[in-house]
């Protein structure tokens, strides 16, 4: 079945020129996450557990492949590793900043390469990893060039929370990460991903994860059901929190799971582990990014990942399908821009407040103002001088004569 029209149209990832965001938007200054196209991401930065630092993914070895995850690998292109950064520089001239390379961890890998996902963590541990990541982002742009540039932030957390201990997630301590990023860096797009669920195409509901996890294996499946639905709530509920406090260049996007299907599941994982391979990497990289172009519409249950297209931006809506964008999406073209904003540079802050109807004639016609005021004053000047002349011609006694008795 074809999505809707309305929300996304197809392309061939390889196919670059189909790719490329739709020319309507024009090189328009963006103002907050209701307009945020894939070209404006300048960089790309990832937290959160074993998911994405790539641990597993070179064969029969436990070193970390950083440069081949789907959240932020960078080793090769689109044409031989499917990644986000790699699909999002079919989108932009400029290298993308902060992806990934290589192997080994954060302590051996540069800096420059924000990803500082730890093998092994779970929601608790994100507040330390969202101050590495700042760290990392104000060391690495001089004189803070980082303000003017829009970051796409990835967090996967959660499967190792899951199957480690069958634990909900810890939401204050995600609250206080994501604040951390947001004082930090003023222009991001922060999407939170929660644990994977992988399953067969013809059986949606059951995942894949349980039987290789320790804990969850012991848990039958309508406990593992409950347990899925309370990292869904929680993770909404921490959505509309950031949605109700109206940032305009900082949003989040949660996704309380990260959902793969296929109709052989069991090829996408790591032998004998809970973690993806190359291939589950792939998916999760066209999930998330076709998740991104069409919002909570995309439905897998729909297509087969192996055979779906990636996404381009739709015509009506060339941007990211954010919670400020999803209800109403207004496309702004070059001359709305400069109609409303070109001549009036105190809308450019965000703070400031619209002019008053009277205060916008005054400022345009302020030399009548200035001559009405200098004319009135004169006006009064001449006439309690006239008042006070005659009063004196009346006075019988002068200023200073002394009058007996007082």
């Amino acid at each position: 079945m074809e999505p809707n029209p309305d929300v996304a149209h197809r392309a061939r990832v390889l196919e670059q020129e189909e790719l490329r965001v739709p020319p309507d938007k024009g090189p328009i200054p963006h103002r907050s996450t209701a307009d945020l196209s894939p070209e404006d991401i300048e960089a790309v930065a990832v937290m959160g557990d074993a998911i994405s630092t790539g641990v597993g993914l070179w064969p029969n070895t436990d070193i970390e492949f950083r440069g081949a995850v789907f959240s932020s690998g960078g080793d090769a292109n689109i044409d031989g590793l499917v990644t986000i950064p790699n699909i999002l520089s079919e989108f932009v001239n400029a290298d993308i900043e902060g992806v990934s390379h290589g192997m080994g961890t954060t302590d051996i890998l540069p800096e420059h390469q924000f990803n500082v996902a730890q093998t092994g963590a779970v929601t608790k541990d994100m507040p330390a990893q969202a101050q590495m990541l700042m760290n990392r982002i104000h060391k690495f742009y001089d004189d803070g060039e980082y303000k003017d540039k829009w970051i796409l932030v990835i967090i996967t957390v959660g499967t190792e929370d899951m199957c480690q201990n069958c634990n909900e997630p810890n939401i204050d301590q995600l609250r206080k990460a994501i604040m951390i990023l947001k004082r930090g860096i003023p222009k991001a797009l922060v999407v939170l991903i929660g644990p994977i669920h992988v399953a067969k195409s013809t059986h949606l509901t059951y995942n894949l994860l349980k039987p290789r996890c320790s804990c969850l294996a012991t848990m039958s499946n309508f406990a593992l059901r409950e347990l899925q639905q309370t990292w869904k709530e929680l993770f909404f509920t921490l959505e509309r929190e950031f949605a109700e406090r109206n940032y305009q260049t900082f949003g989040l996007l949660t996704l309380p799971s990260l959902i793969i299907t296929s109709r052989h599941p069991e090829q996408l994982f790591i032998v004998e582990k809970p973690l993806l391979n190359r291939k589950g990497h792939t998916y999760a990289a066209k999930w998330l990014w076709n998740r991104l172009i069409t919002g909570p519409k995309y439905n897998i249950s729909q297509n087969q990942l192996s055979t779906e297209s990636y996404y381009c931006p739709s015509l009506s809506c060339p941007y990211f399908r954010t919670i400020a964008n999803w209800e109403q999406c207004a496309l702004m073209t070059n001359e709305d821009y400069e109609r409303l904003y070109q001549h009036k540079p105190q809308e450019q802050n965000s703070t400031s407040r619209p002019l008053s109807p009277r205060r916008e004639f005054m400022q345009r016609n302020i030399g009548l103002v200035i001559s009405f005021i200098v004319a009135l004053s004169s006006i009064s000047v001449l006439a309690f001088a006239t008042i006070f002349y005659l009063h004196g011609l009346k006075a019988t006694k002068g200023r200073f004569e002394v009058i007996q008795g007082v």
